[in-house]
């Protein structure tokens, strides 16, 4: 029996060395692989992530959180490239003219009323420069989180139906049919009303901006058990399956919208709101026009 259990023994400590060393070299190798990936990261390949083996063990979770920081790291890096690309190529366009406008007063001899005029110019431009930035450092402020404080319980349906009553002259002005579609349940969610009724105006002003005169706009609440949201639906041109995610992107605009007044920033506006409610934004194609879904996570009551 003396024997038995000593052979035993040595046969369970010799096995359990042997487990251990194989699961350490297991360990080191998937660490040496999240070391490589990491350093890759490191040298600025933000497109690198962390390997996973998909049986969600302690590594594989930590991995995964990381992995999800990287998509927005990446994201954010993306779009501040996309900022400063489109900043220089849009806001130089209105600098030009204030520039130019304010030479040709100097050079020439103007008129009291002339001058007048020209500075009036000046500061149009000067103004809508500054009406920008101001939208850029809102979106900033909104994406930085600092509006979860003034989070309450909020309707859709109301929101829907105060910012389709402040479109309706302007649809009425070019002969268009603005049409509200109520859910037939509260449509609650956890919200700012505030930010939630400006990105519902800026999706509503897209729509009725880019629909032909006489066109139909339509606003929809929708609302089930788990989820809220409000969808915005035209029958104008639409919004190319190439440019759906770039849309969204600050100062953004297509080339088909250049010639139409605005900064694009409405969009960037709404995404920016989107995720700071968790919400999700869908661009889907309308045939013909385009239809817009900003849904959240259901507050039952």
């Amino acid at each position: 029996l003396i024997n038995a259990l000593i052979s035993g023994g040595a046969l369970l400590v010799v096995v359990g060395l042997l487990g251990a060393i194989a699961l350490g070299y297991s360990a080191r190798r998937r660490l040496d692989a999240l070391s490589r990936s990491i350093e890759r990261i490191i040298e600025g390949d933000l497109s690198k992530r962390l390997p996973t083996r998909g049986n969600r063990d302690d590594i594989d979770r930590i991995a995964s959180v990381v992995n999800g920081m990287l998509d927005e790291l990446e994201r954010l890096m993306s779009e501040v490239k996309g900022v400063c690309d489109d900043i220089a190529h849009d806001l130089r366009t209105p600098l030009t003219r204030l520039i130019a406008g304010l030479e040709r007063a100097q050079r020439r001899s103007l008129s009291k009323d002339e001058y007048a005029a020209a500075i009036d110019s000046a500061i149009e431009e000067a103004m809508g420069l500054l009406q920008t930035f101001r939208a850029l450092l809102r979106i900033s402020e909104i994406e930085s989180s600092a509006r979860r404080s003034n989070f309450a319980m909020v309707d859709l349906n109301r929101i829907a139906a105060d910012a389709t009553e402040l479109f309706e002259p302007l649809a009425e002005e070019r002969g268009m049919t603005l049409e509200l579609v109520p859910s037939k349940k509260p449509a609650n969610l956890s919200g700012d009303p505030q930010l939630l009724f400006d990105a519902a105006c800026n999706l509503l002003d897209n729509a009725i901006k880019f629909s032909p005169d006489g066109g139909r706009v339509q606003v929809t609440v929708v609302a089930d058990a788990t989820h809220s949201g409000i969808r915005v639906k035209d029958n104008g041109p639409g919004i190319p399956q190439a440019e759906r995610e770039a849309v969204f992107r600050r100062l953004y605009r297509s080339e088909s919208s250049r010639h139409m007044a605005g900064n694009g920033l409405g969009l960037s506006m709404v995404s920016a709101v989107a995720r700071l409610h968790d919400m999700t934004l869908q661009v889907q194609d309308a045939q013909p026009g385009c239809q817009i879904e900003l849904v959240g996570k259901a507050l039952s009551v």
